[in-house]
């Protein structure tokens, strides 16, 4: 209810007062009219009659009145409530938010509207300050703005502003604020009138973003020039991306000339024929590459394309849309470069020399001459690569390369075929041995120390194959391929040499191929075994364990020595499958003796640095372990020290995960390797194995015997315990056992015996046997 509708019915009645009015003069009249009539009037019959009739004539006078009175106050009581009806009706159906707000913020009134609105029913905004509606971040302004309106320092308000919903929603209003003030035991009290306005501002928020993702675009894309023109080529429109293309600012270019600014001499009576064509037909003309000119007078390539607009006066604007095709010359430039070219030595790649060599081999073959193609390989370059980094190594191949230019001749031609292979061809070789001299005198200039850095000095050896035109081969590829083949040769040969190409090295080559192929067979076929090399404790004469070893026996050729295709297999990834069917080997069978009853005994498996450095081999191992149910303490993986080399680090933290999990470890063949102490005592080692090459003299040559003690004493100091591989006489195990070394394995004890074999061999030891 209208707080001030109650206040109308108490109002006063100024009718009212008029006819209290009226009777008292009527009954001062009664009351003083006798004397008044008795000196106007003489007659006292008409006197008599007046005094008669008098009291009701007032009666009479006061009856007309009080109904006129009563008529009046019916007529004003319904004007009163039709206007409160319809006040009633205007507040609660208005289409606009209206409240009646005390002056500590309660609502006091709300309209059918503002409930719709803000989603509450009337009571519960009844029971609710504005406080609880508005928006945190709008709260003080609203509170700020109407203790100014109590302040008397404003007189109303309008604000945009944002309410919370019941379902928490966010209500974009316009708020109008008005103080009412106290009237009559009625205290003041705020009128608020609230619109929504959020479509209004939903539309001006995608209108903003819109406008913002066309500047961001237009931001995004600098190589792109818009540019607008009067029929005769004054500019209109200069927009950023001209600026930064064409390096005029809009204050120099707006009024001037198209022709004055990017169009070079040569072009104006084009441009001029051009403009005249579009403003007269209203149409484009068809996209083009152009070259236009920049304020330094540079030229620039751009993609330029048009669009004709006619104003409102009908006037004709050309606009030009120039795309700055700099940046993509550039790329292609650099794809062109990189097709044929190595971007860290700037030599010819690969693809470029085989077509160089072809040509040459067509001037050879109609002129008759010789030619020789020469791959060049870096040895231990990797060692380098890991040793000071990649880096390094990337000076260490522009240092090579530019020895290489300067070595070889203007008819020569030198290019990187990847990696750290270069390839030099020789044209018009007079005499075969001229191809070898060359070789010689390249590897001693590559033999010169490299100063890389100020603290780096490397001094690096290289290999060489040699192939030849027309004696070896007569196209590019098979050239490229003998050169290969003769590299590997001279790798073999022990590096730093030279090597010719010869159908021996052809014949080696198909013959690994054949390997490969029957070995993949013969994996499949499951023809692969695993044998047992017991390990045996020198003191007790125990065996303690056996080491894994892998065995092939073919159909065809028998008995096929692991020397000769366990290279093979780490070549064309076959070794990741044996090493796997190893360890699950070693796993099954040691888990199946363990319940048979057998000794204990911790069974080892090699593991290939190809293995090692898979990302996935410690997940491998304990899966095998869990799968198996053989125990992690009783499984012992042996690497070589040249396996660790690669990636020491990455090395560590494995051998650390592997030992975590209980896992023993062993580092094999020790003492052929680099041998570092420093790196040694951070490995998690369990036992160290004495390389056999050490052990086979040991009793006949003093040196092998030192390193031998020198060893075993070096790995007990570093808690480690030592086992001797290849001990095959008493005097051997004698002198190893009088140097304290803890267990040894060789034919002495047994040679490598097939799994029932080494089964036999503990149950004979076994004391329950």
């Amino acid at each position: 209810m209208n707080p001030r509708a109650s206040k109308l019915s108490k109002l006063p009645y100024y009718p009212i007062l008029g006819a209290a009015i009226y009777l008292l003069l009527g009954l001062l009249w009664i009351e003083f009219s006798d004397v008044f009539l008795a000196s106007i009037v003489s007659d006292p019959v008409l006197l008599t009659r007046y005094q008669t009739y008098k009291g009701f004539v007032y009666v009479l006078l006061t009856a007309i009145l009080a109904w006129v009175l009563l008529k009046q106050r019916l007529q004003f009581e319904m004007a009163l409530t039709e206007s409160q009806r319809l006040s009633h009706m205007a507040f609660d159906y208005a289409a606009t938010g209206i409240a009646y707000v005390d002056v500590n913020g309660q609502f006091i009134k709300v309209n059918q509207e503002l409930c719709r609105m803000l989603e509450y029913s009337a009571d519960e905004l009844r029971s609710m300050t504005f406080q609880h509606i508005t928006h945190p971040d709008d709260l003080l302004l609203d509170q700020g703005l109407r203790e100014k309106i109590l302040a008397n320092d404003i007189k109303q308000f309008s604000i945009e502003k944002r309410y919370i919903t019941k379902n928490n929603h966010t209500l974009w209003v316009r708020l109008s604020v008005a103080l009412l003030p106290p009237q009559q035991h009625l205290s003041a009290y705020f009128i608020s009138v609230v619109q929504d306005i959020s479509a209004i501002k939903h539309a001006q928020h995608q209108l903003q973003e819109s406008e913002q993702r066309f500047r961001t675009l237009l931001d995004s894309m600098p190589n792109i020039s818009v540019q607008g023109y009067d029929e005769h080529g004054v500019t209109l429109y200069w927009n950023k991306g001209s600026e930064l293309v064409y390096g005029y600012s809009k204050q120099e270019a707006l009024g001037r000339n198209l022709l004055d600014l990017i169009i070079p001499q040569p072009m104006h009576n084009d441009v001029k024929a051009a403009i005249q064509a579009m403003t007269h037909s209203g149409h484009p003309l068809p996209a083009e590459e152009l070259q236009l000119q920049r304020k330094d007078g540079s030229l620039v390539s751009v993609y330029s394309s048009h669009a004709v607009i006619f104003d409102p006066d009908n006037k004709p604007r050309i606009y030009c849309i120039d795309i700055d095709l700099t940046e993509r010359k550039q790329q292609e430039a650099q794809l062109a470069f990189l097709a044929e070219y190595d971007p860290l030595t700037h030599l010819p790649n690969r693809q470029f020399f085989t077509g160089r060599l072809e040509q040459a081999i067509k001037v050879a073959r109609r002129e008759k001459l010789q030619l020789a193609v020469l791959i060049i390989d870096l040895d231990n370059f990797k060692t380098i690569n890991d040793s000071y980094g990649h880096s390094v190594g990337n000076l260490l191949l522009k240092n090579v390369s530019e020895k290489l230019k300067i070595f070889c001749r203007d008819t020569d031609s030198l290019a990187r075929l990847g990696g750290d292979e270069f390839a030099i061809l020789i044209e018009h070789l007079p005499h075969t041995e001229d191809a070898a001299r060359f070789a010689l005198e390249l590897l001693q200039a590559l033999q010169q120390p490299a100063n890389l850095t100020e603290r780096i000095d490397v001094t690096i050896t290289a290999s060489i194959g040699i192939s030849l035109y027309p004696e070896h081969h007569n196209n590019a590829e098979s050239l490229l391929q003998g050169a290969d083949a003769a590299l590997y040769k001279a790798k073999a040969e022990g590096r730093s040499t030279y090597s010719f190409f010869s159908s021996q090295l052809t014949s080696t080559a198909r013959q690994r191929l054949q390997l490969e192929t029957k070995l993949r067979l013969a994996i499949s076929h499951q023809q692969l075994q695993c044998y047992f090399q017991p390990q045996v404790a020198i003191q007790s004469g125990q065996i303690i364990g056996a080491e894994l070893l892998i065995r092939w026996q073919d159909a065809e050729q028998g008995f096929i020595s692991p020397e000769l295709f366990i290279p093979v297999a780490e070549n064309c990834g076959l070794i990741h499958t044996i090493g796997h069917f190893v360890l699950e080997q070693a796993c099954l069978l040691g888990k199946q003796w363990l319940e048979e009853g057998l000794p204990q005994v911790k069974l080892a498996v090699n593991v290939s640095a190809h293995q090692f450095s898979k990302g996935d081999f410690e997940q491998q191992v304990i899966s095998t372990l869990l799968a198996t149910g053989f125990p992690a303490h009783l499984l012992e993986l042996e690497v070589t020290e040249t396996a660790l080399m690669h990636n020491k680090d990455a090395a560590i933290r494995t051998m650390q995960q592997l030992r975590a999990t209980g896992i023993r470890l062993a580092i094999d063949d020790f003492g052929t390797g680099y041998s570092s102490l420093a790196y040694l005592q951070r490995l998690p080692l369990d036992i160290l194995k004495v390389d056999r090459s050490f052990i086979d003299n040991i009793t006949d040559n003093d040196d092998d015997r030192q390193i031998s003690k020198a060893i075993i004493e070096l790995a007990h100091t570093l808690h480690f315990d030592v086992l001797a591989e290849g001990v095959e006489t008493a005097e051997q195990l004698a002198l190893l056992k009088e140097m304290a070394c803890d267990y040894y394995q060789g034919y002495y004890f047994s040679q490598a015996v097939p799994a029932e074999q080494f089964r036999q061999l503990l149950l004979n030891q076994s004391p329950h046997a």
